[in-house]
Formats: C-alpha cells, sequence, structure tokens
C-alpha cells in the first residue's frame, strides 16, 4: 500500500512537545563548520487497539475489559520480531518477549546523560536511524558531520521505565525545553566540534491505520552548552494496519519510521538554517 505521508502543522494538532523554536543567529551559523550529530533515546511505541488482540483473540476489548487483568495481563515493554519495543499488553502465555530497559549498568556509564550505542544493539532505536539521516543529509561541502557513538540517556528512574508512556514523555519534555544541555560535550573525548546537533522523537505511535511522529531537533554550542537552536516538525501517515506494518520483522514499520523522519528532519535542519546536502537515498520498502 503506497503511503500519503502529509505535514499538517496547523490543521493536525498531536499532542507533543510546545516549547518555544529558537533561531540560531546567522553571525552564530557562519560559524559553524563540523556537528557531531547525537540520538536521543526513544520512548516505547505506542499501538492502539492493542495488539493483544491480534495474538490472543480471547482478549478482545469486549472481553478482557471484565476481566481482572492483574490476572491474566500485563503491561509492559516488549521486543516485536525485529527489536521493535513496543508498550502494551502481555499474557502469561505470550511468546513476546519483555525488554531490558533499565538503566545501564554502571560499568557502562560514560559522561553523564551519554550512553554508548552499542548497549542497545538488539533494540531498533529509531532516533538512531533519523540521526544518521541528519548527518547523511548535513555532510556536504560547507559542514561535516559526523554520527556519534554515543546517545542521550533519557534520566528516567529506574522504577519508572515501564510502559507508562506519561514518563517517557515527560523526560522528553524535560530534555527538549532546556535552555541548557545537561551533557558537557567538551568531555565526551572527540575532537571539537562547533556544534552539537541532538535528534529525539515525542509523538511516536500507530492508531488503527495511522502512524503518527514527532521529531525535536536542539542545536547545542558545546562549549557554553547553550541551546542556539530548538525546533519540531510532525507528520501523519495513513498505512496499513499495525498488524501488517509490523509483520515480516517489522520491515514495513521501520521503512515507513525512516521516511516520515526523513521529510521531519529536511524540514527541521532546514527551519534551523542549515545547509543540507540532500542524501536523495532511495527508500523502498
Amino acid at each position: 500500500m503506497k503511503s500519503y505521508c502529509v505535514l499538517l502543522p496547523l490543521l493536525f494538532i498531536l499532542s507533543g512537545c510546545t516549547a518555544t523554536p529558537i533561531k540560531p543567529s546567522a553571525h552564530k551559523m557562519d560559524q559553524i563548520r563540523t556537528v557531531l550529530v547525537v540520538p536521543v533515546e526513544s520512548p516505547p511505541l505506542e499501538v492502539i487497539p492493542d495488539l493483544i488482540e491480534t495474538r490472543f483473540p480471547v482478549y478482545n476489548q469486549f472481553q478482557y475489559q471484565s476481566m481482572p487483568s492483574s490476572v491474566y495481563l500485563e503491561k509492559t515493554v516488549y521486543k516485536n520480531p525485529g527489536g521493535v519495543l513496543i508498550a502494551g499488553l502481555v499474557s502469561k502465555d505470550d511468546i513476546m518477549p519483555i525488554a531490558d530497559i533499565r538503566q545501564t549498568p554502571a560499568s557502562m556509564k560514560n559522561i553523564a546523560g551519554l550512553e554508548p550505542t552499542a548497549s542497545l544493539s538488539e533494540n531498533w532505536i529509531p532516533t538512531f536511524i533519523l540521526a544518521q539521516e541528519a548527518a547523511s543529509q548535513l555532510n556536504g561541502e560547507r559542514i561535516k558531520a559526523m554520527l556519534s557513538k554515543h546517545y542521550y540517556h533519557l534520566p528516567i528512574a529506574t522504577g519508572d521505565r515501564n510502559a507508562n508512556l506519561g514518563n517517557w514523555r515527560n523526560a522528553v519534555e524535560q530534555w527538549y525545553e532546556q535552555n541548557v544541555s545537561s551533557v558537557d560535550y567538551r568531555q565526551h573525548g572527540l575532537e571539537h566540534v562547533d556544534a552539537v546537533l541532538e535528534v529525539g522523537i515525542q509523538t511516536y505511535s500507530i492508531f488503527n491505520a495511522q502512524t503518527s511522529l514527532q521529531v525535536l531537533v536542539k542545536l547545542v554550542d558545546p562549549d557554553t552548552r547553550q541551546v542556539i537552536g530548538r525546533i519540531s516538525a510532525k507528520t501523519l501517515s495513513v498505512e496499513d494496519s499495525p498488524e501488517s506494518l509490523l509483520n515480516n520483522e517489522a520491515e514495513r514499520f521501520k521503512w515507513l519510521v525512516a521516511e516520515m523522519g526523513a521529510q521531519l528532519v529536511t524540514e527541521g535542519l532546514s527551519g534551523l538554517g542549515l545547509p543540507l546536502k540532500l542524501s536523495g537515498h532511495p527508500l523502498t520498502p
């Protein structure tokens, strides 16, 4: 089925971050020649109606509402085949493995707020794909863009790293609304860069056949830790059912998010005034 990906900034209102955008000054932009692109940890995917109804038809919305859910079902974050993390219901007889989304062990700590991307190698994290896309679009004659080997680890307490998406949304909002970065990139151990581009997402859901995505972008001065640019973009796509998108290792869903995200990354980078070298990547399902 063909995707109809339409940007609707005014007509369609998605819940998400509402912090005031920040446009970098022309003088500051002229000084930027090297950019480090850092993905921000993604919240789990929200799917409505819950996929438990597909895996176990006995748990349809009419039946399980009258059941004591504490006995039959558990709401948690599980890993769909293909590595997509989903916040939803699992049964005691379910085949979906519960995801390990606890805090990274202290032995793997690096700098406050940053963790090695290799620590999440078995999970599919959409912001990693979007950060790679941003680096590709920026890396041209004027700007050298580098993809970080670390990601921004959302400051969520271990006990709150669960299927309650409100915890994740609050953490994303706190990160996005910061005017001073909590990370000291001067201690990152890499060569000096003129700016750090942080790429996150807020709205990330499938409602029936509608897939929604909101991309958040921040530009940080690594010397002062001051946020010099901030912008968000959102979109809605009418596609196949959640079951169709997430079947076959979720390849169709991954392609759709990459396609939607690439458009939003372009919009965000352009809105900040960054010069783009569009990758012209062929996205095929």
